[in-house]
């Protein structure tokens, strides 16, 4: 009864993801060579798609090195809506190639299915042979048989009954082990293509923000440098009042850790997300405040692109608002080379994020999308601003959250602080 019921269960879930992904050229005549055929095609324009998109960001990053002017951020918000579009395009092209994997997979499944019900019966038929033979004595299967020789053959018939059964039955099982795996590709699939689907909503949501974000410039400035630079001076002074608040928690926990601070241990996580690193770690501006340092690296990629846990852990604390990191989401990793210590690993900028505190997660497991929320100040585009995660790695020891000070200019939003490390050193 379980087999039967697990084999209904099997056949719902084709039946129900050929309903989802209806395409009589997938699950009618189309052979495995047309599948591949057509995934091919596919890679192909994905693959110009992103040719197109490390062309925006390059020009992107050109520009957010030139002087912060009027004309200049325009553009910059131009080449973003279009690199979103971009995008939008390659999420899309995704999403058709998961689906053809979904077929890909579905009609493997089916076929297996079909292998398996055929081995079952030529299984039945054989037991069902020996069944019978096992009613007759020797005695009267010698009797039955003319001569000496007949008798033989008869024994040999019983023996290759009785090994064939043995035979179907082995391919059996291995059918249902194949059929497992078949299954656990589907499910990983139908799980790429519910992420791709969020992040496709994601990105769209964005290009609508960056669209809003220009109309707003324009209508504040009125199109006049004069207007833009006095804005600027206004978001500097902003951006300045939470990078100190941020720099000021870290250092205090950063004095009280003095000497029981890590070695670096390379290799022991993963890269959050793939992009271009636009800033590194420590000295990296913010001179006029009379301090100079950056607590993460910034990775810059298209809008909406997944950011993943770089490392087996658990939550333990998660954050939003429109102060400090925005959406953020921290991350801890015990080590198992270092008895009793642990990192924590924070990934902040994020348009949104999937998990929540006291959540285990494991390496590679989606985090959130790529944004620009907090102190990614959208008028400033130095090198560390605009959309990009900020990771941030901290020692376990000391690290807290607290609210943040200017809550009646951002709203609410909470800071993590503690003592940190270069990314670099544990990548």
């Amino acid at each position: 009864m379980g087999n039967l019921q697990k084999s209904k269960s099997t056949l719902l879930l084709v039946a129900i993801l050929i309903m989802a992904f209806p395409s009589p050229q997938v699950f009618g005549q189309a052979t495995a060579d047309t599948l591949s055929q057509q995934k091919q095609a596919k890679q192909a324009q994905l693959d110009q798609i992103l040719k197109k998109i490390a062309d925006y960001q390059v020009q992107i990053k050109q520009s957010q090195s030139q002087a912060n002017t009027l004309k200049n951020t325009l553009k910059i918000l131009d080449l973003q809506i279009v690199e979103t579009s971009a995008q939008i395009d390659a999420t899309d092209n995704k999403i058709d190639a998961a689906n053809l994997e979904i077929a890909d997979v579905t009609a493997k499944v089916v076929k297996t299915q079909l292998d398996i019900a055929k081995q079952k019966n030529i299984l039945r038929s054989l037991v069902g042979e020996i069944n019978d033979l096992d009613q007759r004595s020797p005695l009267e299967i010698a009797l039955e048989n003319d001569n000496f020789q007949e008798f033989l053959d008869q024994a040999q018939y019983i023996s290759s009954i009785q090994q064939r059964s043995q035979e179907t039955l082995t391919k059996i099982k291995q059918l249902e082990a194949d059929l497992q795996i078949r299954q656990a590709d589907l499910k990983k699939e139908k799980a790429n293509l519910d992420n791709l689907l969020e992040q496709l909503n994601k990105t769209k949501a964005t290009l609508a923000t960056q669209r809003t974000s220009k109309q707003q410039i324009l209508d504040q400035t009125k199109g006049q440098e004069r207007a833009y630079q006095k804005l600027l001076t206004v978001s500097k002074q902003e951006e300045d009042q939470l990078n100190k608040e941020i720099f000021d928690l870290d250092a205090a926990i950063s004095a009280k850790l003095g000497n029981r601070r890590l070695r670096s241990i390379h290799g022991l996580i993963d890269w959050p997300m793939d992009g271009t690193l636009t800033q590194g770690y420590g000295n990296t501006g913010f001179t006029a405040l009379g301090y100079s340092f950056h607590n993460g690296i910034d990775i810059a990629a298209p809008p909406g692109t997944p950011i993943t846990a770089a490392g087996d852990g658990e939550v333990v604390a998660t954050g939003v608002g429109n102060g400090a990191y925005g959406n953020w989401v921290a991350i801890k990793h015990v080590i198992g080379q270092v008895s009793g210590r642990a990192l924590i690993t924070l990934y902040a900028h994020m348009s949104s994020f999937r998990l929540s505190t006291g959540q285990t997660v494991k390496k590679g497991d989606l985090v959130g999308f790529e944004g620009n929320t907090g102190n990614t100040t959208r008028i400033l585009y130095g090198p560390h601003r605009g959309y990009h995660v900020h990771f941030t790695v901290f020692d376990a020891e000391g690290f807290g959250v607290t609210e943040g000070k200017f809550g009646n200019i951002y709203g609410a939003y909470q800071v993590p602080y503690g003592a940190t490390y270069n990314p670099l050193d544990f990548l």
